[in-house]
C-alpha cells in the first residue's frame, strides 16, 4: 500500500511527538539531578576513561549519538532501516563506562524507514573510553513505518 504525501507528513509528526514525549519523560525523570551542561561535548569516540561523561545525562546522548551513528560505530540497523535520530533516557543508564563493560540504556529512536521503537542499547567501551561494540534489544515499535 503506497501513503499519499499527507499520511507519510502525519506519521512524521506523529513521530517526532513519541521522541518528544520520550524526551520529556526524561527531562522529568532527571529533573531533580540538576541542570545539564550547555557547552558541547566531543564524541565518545575521542574520550578517554577519564573524560568519560560523569554523569547520566551525558551518557545517555551519547549512547544516542552512538545509536544513529555518530561516532565511531554505524548506526544501529532494524533490517528496514538505519537508526536516523535517537533520544536515550539519561533514568535509565545503567552504569558508568568502564573498560569492557557494556552500559546500557532505554531508547526511542527513529529509523530510516519511518519506524519509531522503543529499545534498550548496549554499548561496550575499551580502556581509551571508546565504543567498540554496540547492539538493541528486539524492543516495541511504536510507529509503523511509512513505506507500507
Amino acid at each position: 500500500m503506497k501513503l499519499g504525501s499527507w499520511e507519510v507528513q502525519m506519521r512524521k509528526v506523529l513521530a517526532v511527538a513519541v521522541l518528544g514525549l520520550a524526551g520529556v519523560c526524561g527531562v522529568a525523570a532527571c529533573a531533580s539531578a540538576g541542570q545539564g551542561s550547555s557547552q558541547p561535548q566531543p564524541p565518545a569516540s575521542v574520550r578517554s576513561p577519564s573524560a568519560a561523561p560523569a554523569d547520566r545525562d551525558g551518557m545517555a546522548r551519547d549512547i544516542a549519538r552512538i545509536a544513529a551513528g555518530n561516532g565511531a560505530l554505524a548506526a544501529l540497523d532494524n533490517g528496514e532501516g538505519r537508526a536516523a535520530l535517537a533520544y536515550c533516557d539519561p533514568g535509565t543508564v545503567s552504569s558508568r563506562p568502564r573498560a569492557g563493560a557494556p552500559v546500557s540504556a532505554s531508547c526511542g529512536i527513529s529509523y530510516s524507514d519511518g519506524s519509531v521503537w522503543r529499545q534498550t542499547v548496549t554499548v561496550t567501551f575499551d580502556s581509551h573510553g571508546s565504543p567498540v561494540a554496540d547492539g538493541a534489544s528486539l524492543g516495541v515499535e511504536l510507529v509503523q513505518p511509512t513505506d507500507g
